[in-house]
């Protein structure tokens, strides 16, 4: 029988939601996975991007706030 596989995230940045590494909620990440804050140590290799082409955003973040005219 194989061992879970536990995974290293970097922790979001001061008064950020989202993980450094894979722009991901901790509370939505396996409950196996740990957290650091020095980037030599992230196993994690997951980088998410917004999915939205380039030029067809529409002045929306991927966050989902818009910029004001």
């Amino acid at each position: 029988m194989n061992a879970p596989v536990c995974v290293v995230h970097e922790m979001p940045p001061a008064g950020g939601s989202y993980t450094s590494c894979c722009l991901t909620l901790p509370a939505e990440l396996p409950t196996l996975d740990l957290f650091t804050r020095e980037p030599g140590r992230v196993t994690c290799t997951v980088r998410r991007t917004a999915e939205v082409p380039v030029g067809d955003d529409r002045g929306e973040s991927p966050f989902g706030w818009t910029d004001l005219p």
